[in-house]
Order: structure tokens, then sequence, then C-alpha cells
């Protein structure tokens, strides 16, 4: 045993250890007393009375002196005790100032993130009232110009040369126009306010309901329909999928309307930890030096008149995919077509084959 050790066993109130310690100190304290007290008494008396009287005389000196070590023993653990409480209160009173100057740190430097929440409560609430006014107020003066050229259209139509019936159909157009970019808006900005849902999505289920809502369209262009869902199930915002979904195959359809034998295939497949879906189409294509502009509000490579749009479509469908964690691009060429991914982190998903 080290020397460290028997310092240790000599200093520590460890219950084990001062056990031990007594022990040891008891054997050699008991050892020596007896072999010099009873040489002592073997020289010291000359009878078996005489050795009898010290005999217990040495003993209960030898109890006193136990009782003395034993006292001292309890004195010193009892001192070495109230030392470490005493420790402990002013540790504890030390953490207990700390926890405060802590706590009045984080209320000091959080106030300003308070005051912006609330702030940003307000601009909340003053977006709601104005995406009422812009729902309400704004459409109201369309609404009744739509019904008044309505009325135009059908009773006094007649009346009108070609240059005004020209004009009461770009009246038309234009209202047209911008109760899609109000409705564009509204959506950009509802899609941005809505709680995020983690739940399972069908794709096939999500890409039926959307080919339905086109199918006059698709069947009137001879659109042939491909699917390549590598996986059928996965996990996300079932809003913003659908969302991004429906916006991509609505911009494939327009874009690939005018070509001899119009194609849209929708994919989908796992990458790792993410969820890929794409949707390709063989349409009039972009140059990828605008790839970064498509996505842009109100942003169009196209006259009004050529393909009809709001120009919020791909802005809307960046929207929904960010707010999930994920990311939008596109892979194209002018003449050949587009395609569109969509990424995003996905927690499970279950595979299949391909389904065409």
């Amino acid at each position: 045993m080290s020397l460290a050790h028997l310092h240790y066993l000599w200093r520590s109130t460890d219950p084990v250890s001062s056990a031990i310690r007594l022990s040891c100190w008891y054997i050699v304290i008991a050892g020596a007393w007896v072999l010099f007290s009873d040489r002592l008494l073997v020289l010291l008396t000359t009878n078996a009375e005489q050795l009898t009287g010290w005999q217990t005389i040495k003993g209960w000196i030898f109890v006193l002196i136990m009782a003395a070590w034993l006292g001292v023993e309890r004195w010193r653990a009892i001192s070495e005790q109230a030392r470490i409480n005493d420790e402990l209160r002013a540790a504890n009173t030390a953490l207990q100032e700390l926890n405060a100057t802590l706590e009045q740190r984080i209320n000091e430097r959080t106030a300003p993130l308070q005051a912006a929440n609330v702030a940003l409560s307000q601009l909340n609430e003053e977006l709601e009232a104005f995406i009422a006014t812009v729902s309400h107020d704004l459409k109201a003066p369309l609404r009744a110009i739509e019904g008044y050229s309505q009325l135009l259209l059908r009773f006094y139509v007649q009346r009108l040369d070609d240059d005004g019936q020209q004009c009461l159909h770009s009246i038309r157009a234009a209202i047209s126009q911008m109760n899609k970019l109000i409705d564009g808006l509204l959506e950009y900005t509802r899609i941005e306010r809505k709680p995020l849902t983690q739940t399972e999505i069908h794709l096939e289920d999500v890409i039926e309901q959307i080919l339905i809502v086109y199918a006059d369209q698709i069947q009137r262009h001879g659109v042939v329909i491909e699917r390549d869902l590598r996986c059928t199930t996965i996990y996300g915002d079932e809003i913003s999928v659908t969302v991004a979904l429906r916006n991509l195959i609505d911009n494939a359809l327009k874009f690939s309307a005018h070509v001899p034998q119009p194609r849209l295939a929708i994919g989908a497949d796992i990458e790792g930890n993410n969820t890929r879906l794409w949707v390709k189409d063989n349409g009039i294509g972009f140059d990828m030096r605008q790839h970064d502009r498509i996505f842009g509000v109100f942003q169009r490579l196209h006259s009004q008149e050529t393909y009809p749009g709001s120009g919020m479509g791909l802005a809307i469908v960046r929207k929904a995919i960010e707010r999930m964690g994920g990311r939008v691009w596109a892979e194209s060429s002018p003449g050949i077509g587009t395609t569109f991914y969509l990424e995003f982190p996905n927690a499970s998903a279950s595979t299949s084959p391909a389904v065409d």
C-alpha cells in the first residue's frame, strides 16, 4: 500500500475507512498494551493476588484509553462532517446567487426577443387584416366590373364594332388575370402562415386527386401521364406537398400544351434521409441562366398572351417546400423540356415497384 493510500485512510471520514483505521489502531494499541503490561506486571508482582489486582487496574486503564481514542475519532468525524456541511451550504448559496444572476441576464437578453415577438404578433394581425382586405375589398370592384362586362357582352355586344368588342374581351381577360394574381398572392401568404403537420402521405391518392382537376385539359391535348413512384408513402406536411405538386403539374401542362406529343412524368424516391419528388415535361423548356428568376414572385419568362398565368406558381412551390426544410430546383433546356425537383426531410417511407 502506497503512502497516498495510507494518508487517505488516515484523513478520510468515509465509514469504511474510519472502521479500518479504528481496527488497525485497536490492534496496535491493544497488542502493545498486552505485551508491555503483562511483562511489566510479571516483573513487579510477587504473588497471584497482586497480579490479579494489577490486571484489573490494567483493564480499566485500557478501557479509558480506548474510550478517549473513540471520543477523539468521533469528534474528528463530527468536525469533518460539519466542515463539509458548511462548504455545501456555501456552495448552495453561491449556486443560488449564480442562478439569480443568470436568470437576470437571460431576462435582460431575451427582453428584445420578447419585444420582437410582440411586434411580430402585431405584424401577423396586420397581415391577417390586409389579407382580409385583399380578398374582399379589392375583389369587390373586380366583381362589379366583371358583372357589367357580362351585361355588355350579353345585351349590347351587337351595338359594338369590332374594336369595341375586342376592348370588351380585353377587359374581361384583364379581370381574369387580376383575379388570378390576387388568388396567387393569397395562396402565397396562406401557405406561409399555415402550421406544419407531419402526417403520412399517400402519393398515389394525392397525384390522382390533382390529375382529376386537369382531366379535361389532359384529354384535350392528349397528354401521356407517366408515374415513377419508387416510394408510395412518405411523411411530411400534406398541404405543402399537395400545393407544390399541383402547381408543378399545372406548370408542366401549360408549357407542354403546344408540343406534338406532350408527356408528363411524375416520380418519387428516397434519397438517404430525404424524399425527392420530380415532375418532368417535354415542353418548351427555358435557359438555365434564368433558373433563379423563375422562382421569384410575379416572375415570368413568357408573355401573358402566349402562356397565361399569375407568375406566382413557382414562388408558391418554393415557399411550400422551404418551410418544410427542403429545397426546389429545376433542370431544363430550351425546346427539350423541364424537370422540377422537390427534396425535403422524410422520417419514414415504404417502397414499392414503379407504377406506370
